[in-house]
């Protein structure tokens, strides 16, 4: 009862305080960013100092009024500005969306997609997947948003409900057949995905990770499974530890599918035969593709084109990216930062070759990884560089520290502080019949350091090395 109260509240303020000639969801913003003349801000900040922040923004930018979750002095805002206080908001916000988005999935085919590895390939795989077959896909990711394959830019895996609305409503102004979601654990845990009911969610697996947010494991994996109750159908990977004992009590389980590597015969999902792509097979991972195909298949695809669809799928930039050269090897440039996400990696693509791996870890993340993770570097590589790698607020000599007590041959290691001198060093000191891998940023064009940002992007500054190397041999 209370609840509707606030809401109702709410309501009939954004109403009388906003342009009328607007739907709802238009009249206001929760992003002093975004805000538009005549809007209604609305500040989910939960601290004093950043709400008047965020309220002074908004005014700047032409908000009318705003609402606080904090209660605020005139004084602090120095606006006649109408206002309203309402502490925790969080679940108005979301039923104010519920009205324009609860019936999305009979508009359009809703797609969500999470997991601790795999998220953005599988996503941006099974974009391209139903484009080939003719199909308008709409995808949020932290690729980018938009109508696949003219991405913008995102600064979110998982944006806020108001960027989340505002992209939605595009794409089916844009008739998109298909709308995908990454779905990052923070998002589904911060209710971000709340007013959404997807057709498909799919999980490609579940391991350690994020931690500093969740603070355990537990919260992580419920977090990850948060989506189930939200999804008609659900495909799981049944090769992930974590996702073959779901408990069909305390999750909606009912349409629940398994793919599993262990129990296909010649590549066949749900009596589905289909063919990975001739070119560069060991560049897509083995269940992205299975996933990709009983999408495909439980949207009526036949075989013939589910396999016409995989044939001709072109490796996504960043994810198992190979690049050969003439007479320094092979270089192959991943986003791997989880634990399993190496180990996977290495198993799959190391051979007899001499193997050189240029990696750091993120800083202000957890912590209990690095030594782990500098371990598996030193079971399958012959040379290590430790290198930056989002330091963030964190020195980057403890980072380097905490990496190198997992390496037991500390001879192999160099330590090289800048990425682009990191990475030329690898290519000068490379033969031909040499391996190297590049890991940990995939094609993200940012390093953050020291609360800055250092333009960069690992594909781009190799491709360069590897054109004046060229240049001077000619």
């Amino acid at each position: 009862m209370q609840h509707n109260t606030k809401y109702n509240q709410v309501l009939r303020f954004i109403e009388q305080n906003s342009s009328n000639n607007k739907c709802l969801l238009d009249r206001f913003s929760i992003d002093s960013r975004q805000i538009k003349k005549d809007q209604v801000f609305i500040s989910l900040a939960s601290n004093i100092s950043k709400n008047i922040k965020n309220i002074k923004h908004a005014i700047s930018r032409g908000a009318y009024a705003f609402i606080t979750t904090c209660p605020i002095s005139r004084r602090d805002i120095i606006t006649c500005n109408p206002y309203l206080v309402i502490k925790e908001m969080n679940q108005v916000i979301i039923d104010l969306y519920i009205t324009e988005l609860k019936d999305l999935s009979k508009r359009t085919t809703l797609i969500g997609i999470t997991g601790t590895n795999g998220k953005t390939s599988t996503s941006l795989v099974l974009a391209q997947a139903l484009t080939l077959q003719n199909k308008r896909v709409g995808i949020i990711s932290s690729e980018g948003i938009g109508v696949y394959p003219h991405l913008k830019h995102s600064a979110y895996t998982t944006p806020p409900i108001d960027t989340n609305y505002k992209s939605l409503k595009n794409f089916l102004t844009k008739k998109c057949d298909y709308i995908i979601i990454e779905c990052s654990s923070q998002g589904l845990h911060q209710g971000r995905l709340d007013v959404l009911i997807f057709n498909y969610s799919l999980i490609t697996n579940i391991h350690q990770d994020h931690i500093e947010y969740h603070k355990s494991q537990k919260n992580y994996i419920n977090s990850k499974l948060k989506i189930l109750n939200q999804s008609l159908t659900k495909i799981l990977n049944y090769d992930s530890l974590n996702l073959k004992n779901i408990d069909a009590k305390k999750f909606n389980c009912r349409r629940l599918f398994y793919i599993s590597q262990k129990k296909i015969k010649n590549k066949k999902v749900l009596n589905t035969t289909f063919k990975p792509p001739s070119k560069n097979t060991s560049s897509f991972n083995i269940y992205t593709l299975m996933m990709v195909a009983a999408i495909m298949k439980f949207e009526k695809f036949n075989e013939v084109q589910i396999n016409k669809s995989i044939s001709n799928l072109s490796p996504v930039l960043g994810r198992r990216h190979f690049i050969t050269t003439k007479d320094k090897g092979v270089f192959i440039i991943d986003y791997a930062h989880t634990v399993e996400a190496y180990r996977e990696l290495f198993k799959e693509i190391c051979t007899n070759k001499e193997t050189t791996t240029l990696f750091g870890c993120g800083g202000d993340r957890d912590k209990s990884k690095r030594r782990i993770t500098g371990g598996i570097v030193d079971q399958y590589s012959t040379n290590i560089i430790i290198t930056e790698d989002n330091s963030r607020s964190e020195k980057f000599s403890s980072i380097y520290r905490d990496i190198r007590e997992g390496i037991k041959d500390t001879k192999k290691i160099t330590i090289i502080k800048s990425r682009k001198k990191a990475i030329k060093h690898m290519f000068n000191m490379s033969s031909s019949n040499k391996l190297n891998f590049i890991l940990g940023k995939g094609n993200e064009n940012f390093i953050y350091e020291n609360n800055k940002i250092i333009k960069h992007n690992d594909i781009i500054c190799l491709k360069k090395i590897i054109e004046n190397h060229e240049h001077k041999t000619i």
